[in-house]
């Protein structure tokens, strides 16, 4: 193998790499968001009137 075919596959895995992990980062980001935007929020509180 040449230094040419080693640029070019090295250039094919980083594509590959990069292609995987932009999912993966949305995925993870909207799920953080909905958490966040659906999360544990306080239970307002209640005044009963007699």
């Amino acid at each position: 193998m040449t230094a040419s075919d080693f640029n070019i596959l090295g250039k094919k895995i980083l594509v590959g790499i990069i292609v995987t992990l932009i999912p993966f980062i949305i995925i993870v980001g909207g799920l953080y968001l909905t958490q966040r935007l659906l999360g544990n929020k306080p239970s307002p509180q209640v005044i009963h009137k007699n």
